[in-house]
């Protein structure tokens, strides 16, 4: 399955060089999870802003498939990707742990917290996803009857009424259990158990739960709940008074890009006002402070005084526990 895959994958490349040479332009590729109604607001103006001899080309899929692509390509020195935006932050470090990312202090990025960029110039933070507890404000009419922390899903008032995605496939689940874990210890997950928790699938899966009341409560990214709400789902967020968990989604570019300059060019493009009110009309929060939040989000200025710290050795610590924190989330929870 592996090999083909890999020989998959290889056979795209190729065809994207095919392509590339054909148009006569110069190609530069970005491969990112944001989601696809973003990125059609984002291509005409990232296009107008790059020289007339450069085309800019879209690969959108979810941050475990854009991985496994892009370390696909490094590995058969076929890398076609010049920018990767995803929310995996752990698999950014691992790349630069690897000497994969080519170092960028943009200019452009200088209002961004200095706690969501590397500090080597690896990767900088672009957008800030943050895991809330969702539910259904059908289900639950009266808020008294609501969690109002993580630590109150631990509650049996709430056995089999709660959800959330599996965290050996999400980054923003594993970075929800690292978190968390060091909170409450892995006695908080064994009362997750205990309470039935389901632990599948992504995001998405979380929202299809809340909205049926297979869960009418969930652990799930805001920007979900935000579009459930804006098209008219019952799926609501509670902000928890123990802390929104970030969760670092960064921008870089890879050092085998073929146009490194027209990279950095881009890469520059994404932390204007333009790329930036594009992400918030995405349901996501901007990390220029300046900048609105979302339609029907808490204010990002309120938001930041309660969120869960975030820094660069709290990421280098998570992801050398990685390993472990995913065998003891299998053993406790998914047993």
């Amino acid at each position: 399955m592996r090999k083909a895959t890999t020989l998959a994958i290889l056979t795209i490349a190729v065809l994207m060089l095919s392509l590339s040479s054909c148009s006569g332009k110069k190609k530069i590729w970005i491969y990112t999870s944001i989601y696809k109604e973003v990125i059609e607001t984002m291509r005409g103006p990232l296009q107008k802003a790059m020289p007339a001899d450069v085309e800019v080309m879209w690969f959108q899929s979810g941050s475990e498939n854009i991985a496994s692509k892009v370390n696909a390509e490094l590995a058969a020195g076929a890398t076609r990707a010049d920018l990767i935006l995803t929310s995996d932050p752990f698999w950014y470090y691992e790349l630069k742990q690897e000497g994969k990312l080519l170092p960028y202090k943009s200019p452009a990025a200088t209002d961004i917290p200095a706690i969501y960029v590397d500090p080597d110039g690896a990767f900088a933070g672009v957008r800030l996803p943050v895991m809330v507890i969702g539910y259904n404000s059908r289900y639950f009419t009266n808020e008294a009857d609501l969690p109002k922390n993580w630590k109150d899903l631990a509650d049996p008032r709430f056995k089999r009424l709660i959800s959330m995605p599996n965290p050996l496939e999400s980054g923003s689940s594993f970075t929800a259990v690292a978190l968390l874990q060091k909170l409450y210890g892995w006695d908080y997950f064994e009362k997750l158990r205990n309470n039935d928790i389901i632990a599948a699938g992504g995001n998405s899966s979380v929202i299809t739960r809340i909205e049926t009341r297979e869960r009418p409560i969930g652990m799930v990214l805001l920007e979900n709940v935000l579009k459930a709400w804006d098209k008219g789902s019952p799926v609501r967020p509670v902000y928890p008074a123990d802390g929104t968990i970030p969760v670092l989604s960064p921008i870089a570019i890879l050092r085998d890009s073929r146009n490194p300059a027209m990279a950095r060019l881009a890469y520059d493009w994404f932390f204007t006002a333009q790329a930036q009110e594009a992400i918030v009309r995405g349901s996501m929060y901007s990390l220029v402070e300046s900048a609105p939040s979302p339609v029907h989000a808490r204010p990002y200025a309120e938001l930041k005084m309660t969120m869960m710290q975030w820094s660069a050795e709290i990421l280098a610590r998570m992801y050398a526990e990685r390993a472990a924190i995913k065998s003891k989330f299998s053993e406790t929870v998914l047993r």
